[in-house]
């Protein structure tokens, strides 16, 4: 090992973008393993670089690291602009002489902190997550099999069915609707009654909380109709504080429109109140253990987790660890948007596209409650020829309410996570760019100058100052919700800090606040940290405002119209947010966005999956801030998880 690098700075100086937590990760595992007693220099050298790739890999979110993406490569080489070598790298072998030198060194009891499993290399415990999230979804869709699981007749939840979806209740002609008029809502309403695990998933504006909250109703209605049944304990959670509050305003303003179809009895049983993952499971201070785990389960019956793009492997883990074996689990999100900032990209890999197909015993099913007939087999099969599980728990909404197709905003998002630069582009260049400093130009799509003075002013001017004028927290809120800022850096002039401090500055030039004031009366704020004792997340937003007293306090939305004062000195840690990283926004929706991309074309930030989640935060309104080749970069460029999930392989 000493004859690799005797120090960090020489391991710098060789590979690109190592940090010292690679270096020294691969140090210590090498010693771990006892590479210099069983591998000569070449073999070790191979063994040590294949660590800190692994490191590497970690920190990009991969719970792993195939062999197939590092064998045969230059590791670690990069060169300017002008040709010129900044960093040698490493050259990896062929992958069969990596595996056979992996298998030499990891073929030890089961202590061993590195697992080489399937041509992929993984610290133990991101296997031992995978492996346990693999086994709950495999042990869920085995329950769905057993006949003794099943819970609701067929004729009852078919009954269900009709009662919520009257408007199609009439029977489909025998030559049946074509693909495009089928109800996707009412299709993954009836898939998920009869199982333990379903997942809907839908780009924005596809009715995925609408459509779950008559899953909820349905439950509730089934259930009522065996009286001996006690009620169902359900619970409503989400990543973030902020997309739990969306998810009980979302479900709150749905079931206000099933007053005509289902009866006060049964929509009382609906819960509204949704909470975090860390509150549902017990948060512990001090400590990274929950209340909550396979020793002390939940008391819950049905658990809906929303957003799950936003999960990480080891949290849901610890979620599917603490639920008793009856729960029935609903998850719901988009799998085209950003994965999670830690390892793993869970939703992802349990509902990848296009749909893997029903099995023939969820086809009838199916075609039995909602005649619609051959469901996801009529589409060009998929590549996946060793395929050995059906995606009976998994149905993708088809059909988006927000973005009709023929706005610009659903099309730039479509062409941009498909990977369609020139039609993408073509959108923008064609919408047209609005006078300078002017917010009038009514169109949904607009194209901006990349000199953020020639309109910031005329943006702040249209929707940041009424805030001030304004004389309830109220219309602040609903003020504030009409626009944002999103940045794909906080650094740089394009960044957060930077985009911050300007609408700081032109705020002081319009005499609204002085140069040197940090707290004020309509300022924007966000929680970075969360904080259980104040019921304060991170991510939350709130507006600093005077109360009743005169006093300037922190207000926080909650639900049902009701609002928490918090006096600024308890406040964890907080930032002005005008502007906002993309990142922090999944779970948000705003009126008018404003999307800034950063002028380098190598930034490592950008992919479609950012872009996409950045442009389908716009409810009406869309400007983008980006030079073309920028643009490109980012769309060409896919984010890709690696991980040994894969349900539909053997």
């Amino acid at each position: 090992m000493s004859a690799i690098y005797k120090q960090f700075q020489q391991a710098q100086q060789q590979l690109s973008n190592i940090e010292a937590v690679d270096y020294f990760f691969a140090k210590e595992m090498s010693q771990s393993l006892h590479c210099d007693s069983l591998l000569d220099n070449e073999q070790n050298s191979q063994i040590f670089h294949l660590l800190v790739a692994l490191s590497e890999s970690l920190r990009a979110g991969h719970t792993c690291l195939p062999l197939s993406a590092i064998a045969n490569s230059h590791y670690g080489y990069r060169c300017d602009n002008q040709g010129i070598v900044m960093n040698h790298g490493f050259a990896f072998t062929d992958e069969i002489s990596l595996a056979k030198l992996l298998v030499t060194v990891t073929d030890i009891p089961q202590q061993q902190v590195i697992v080489f499993h399937k041509n992929k290399l993984y610290l133990r415990r991101y296997f031992n997550f995978e492996q346990e999230l693999l086994t709950f979804i495999i042990d869920k869709n085995e329950q769905a099999k057993d006949p003794s699981e099943q819970v609701f007749s067929q004729q009852h939840i078919k009954q269900c069915i009709e009662q919520l979806f009257p408007e199609l209740s009439s029977e489909i002609a025998e030559n049946e609707k074509p693909e495009q008029d089928v109800d996707w809502q009412k299709v993954a309403v009836a898939n998920a009654i009869n199982k333990p695990l379903s997942i809907i998933a839908g780009g924005p504006g596809t009715g995925k909380t609408y459509t779950v909250t008559k899953l909820l109703a349905a439950l509730v209605m089934l259930n009522e109709k065996d009286n001996s049944r006690a009620d169902k304990n359900i619970a409503l959670v989400a990543p973030t504080g902020k997309a739990a509050q969306r998810l009980s305003e979302s479900i709150t303003k749905a079931l206000q429109g099933f007053e005509s179809l289902v009866g006060q009895q049964i929509l009382a049983k609906i819960p509204q109140q949704a909470q975090t993952l860390h509150r549902l499971l017990g948060v512990i201070p001090n400590s990274v253990n929950f209340r909550h785990h396979q020793g002390n389960l939940l008391n819950i019956d049905v658990l809906l987790i929303d957003e799950v793009s936003m999960v990480d492997l080891p949290m849901m883990v610890r979620v599917f660890r603490a639920l008793p074996r009856h729960c029935q689990v609903i998850l719901l999100g988009d799998a085209d948007q950003l994965p999670s900032v830690a390892a793993g990209s869970v939703l992802n890999d349990l509902a990848p596209k296009p749909h893997c197909g029903f099995s023939v015993e969820n086809q009838q099913y199916l075609a039995d409650i909602t005649a619609y007939k051959h469901l996801y087999t009529s589409r060009k099969p998929t590549k996946r020829e060793h395929a050995t599980l059906a995606a009976d728990h998994l149905v993708f909404l088809e059909k988006s309410r927000r973005f009709d197709g023929e706005g610009g905003i659903g099309k730039v998002a479509k062409h941009v996570i498909n990977g369609n630069f020139k039609d993408s582009w073509s959108l923008l260049e064609a919408s047209g760019k609005p006078s300078v400093n002017s917010d009038n130009n009514c169109n949904a799509l607009r194209l901006l100058p990349t000199k953020i003075d020639n309109w910031l002013a005329g943006f702040v001017k249209s929707y940041y100052l009424p805030i001030f004028k304004l004389d309830t927290v109220a219309e602040a809120f609903k003020q504030l919700q009409k626009f944002r800022i999103l940045c794909a850096t906080r650094v740089g002039k394009q960044g957060v800090e930077a985009l911050n401090e300007q609408v700081h500055n032109l705020l002081v030039q319009q005499g609204v606040i002085t140069a040197f004031q940090t707290r004020y009366r309509g300022q924007p704020i966000m929680i970075n940290v969360n904080n259980y004792a104040l019921g304060l997340y991170n991510g939350d937003i709130g507006l600093m405002w005077q109360n009743d007293a005169g006093h300037l306090m922190a207000v926080f939305e909650q639900a049902n119209n009701d609002y928490k004062w918090v006096n600024p000195a308890r406040l964890p840690q907080h930032e002005t947010v005008y502007a906002m990283t993309i990142h922090k926004t999944q779970g948000s929706e705003f009126e008018h966005v404003v999307l800034i991309l950063p002028d380098q074309t190598d930034n490592k930030l950008l992919s479609r999956e950012l872009m996409y989640t950045g442009i389908t935060r716009a409810k009406q309104k869309l400007s983008i801030a980006s030079l073309a080749n920028v643009w490109r970069h980012g769309v060409n460029t896919k984010t890709q998880r690696y991980s040994g999930i894969d349900l539909y392989k053997k």
